[in-house]
């Protein structure tokens, strides 16, 4: 038989009454890890994982597993709104009858995104804004058709704004809004014991990605976001990809120095000559992207642009359907 861990569904306990599991992902991630954690009555569910048959028969075993019935979950906490962590939520709540906690603006954000033409013409217009030619832009629509139809609109029945203490076995987990990855990403921190429930906020190995989303300053929202978290004492990260982990004060500062090195990047980028965010791509990456890469770098130095932009060190001008941006 196959070993959980290479087809997802590996759970072990990191806490007491704390117990994380793996389930697989179809893309280059691989895992994503949700919690279980023990409730005076039952357990709060962390994330949901994929919309997969795969996800949904790993998270079936790992409660088997662990002897807890669907209907023993009784709270379901979504980090934040992106498909690997939201995307079995509907399942989950059907087989539960759990209570959903999410941000407002995640749930805001979702319902936006759930069969939304106009966030569809928002897209569309960001890669005209890029300079993505054409056929690429079919591309990188192509590759987005399936993770579109995962989402769904969700209504929690408790809406998070920030500062919210949910009570656990394990003591109180206190909610702290973290922006930037996604605009209600939430990580959770329990003090007794010190830890920090983190998201996709802090990723051991990776750098989490940071996307341009409209009306927002998203890099600098992730920065002061981490800010915010490296007050807290944090002996022990869960983090929703990879294994737990220490030392979140130094990853913090190290994620600072990348993201000011990417900055020095683009602005060397751009004095010879005004350049696209497509173009960008060619510069910053030394290697091809897949379609569907390729539509994350795009957002993700959209984001930086804006950062500089912001921050009066770029500006942009329409060039055609394009917009170049060259320094301020």
């Amino acid at each position: 038989m196959t070993p959980y861990l290479e087809i997802g569904g590996d759970y072990r306990e990191v806490l007491p009454g704390v117990h994380l599991v793996e389930l697989p992902l179809p893309f280059s991630l691989g895992l994503v890890n949700v919690y279980l954690v023990r409730l005076d009555e039952g357990w709060l569910l962390i994330d949901c994982g994929m919309d997969t048959e795969a996800c949904l028969e790993a998270l079936t075993r790992a409660l088997e597993g662990l002897n807890v019935a669907w209907t023993d979950i009784r709270q379901v906490l979504v980090t934040h709104m992106h498909p690997d962590h939201v995307g079995l939520a509907r399942k989950v709540l059907d087989r539960t009858s759990a209570q959903l906690i999410m941000h407002r603006r995640e749930a805001e954000l979702l319902a936006e995104v759930a069969g939304s033409p106009l966030h569809t013409r928002f897209e569309d217009q960001v890669l005209a804004d890029s300079g993505i030619p054409g056929d690429l832009v079919d591309k990188i629509e192509a590759s987005f058709v399936d993770i579109r139809r995962t989402f769904c609109r969700l209504d929690p029945a408790w809406p998070l704004g920030g500062g919210e203490q949910i009570p656990t076995r394990l003591g109180a987990l206190q909610v702290i809004w973290t922006r930037g990855h996604s605009p209600g990403h939430v990580c959770l921190y329990n003090a007794p014991h010190r830890a920090l429930f983190a998201g996709d906020q802090i990723l051991e190995h990776i750098t989490p990605n940071i996307g341009f989303q409209p009306d927002h300053d998203a890099l600098g929202e992730f920065l002061s976001s981490l800010e915010r978290l490296a007050e807290l004492d944090v002996d022990l990260i869960l983090p929703s990809h990879g294994a737990p982990f220490r030392g979140h004060r130094a990853w913090i500062e190290q994620t600072h120095r990348h993201h000011a090195e990417r900055c020095a990047q683009i602005e060397a980028a751009l004095s010879p000559e005004p350049k696209t965010a497509h173009e960008l791509v060619g510069d910053l990456w030394n290697r091809r992207l897949s379609p569907f890469h390729h539509r994350f770098a795009v957002f993700e130095v959209l984001a930086h642009l804006e950062y500089l932009k912001q921050r009066g060190r770029l500006e942009a001008r329409r060039d055609g359907e394009a917009l170049r941006w060259s320094l301020a």
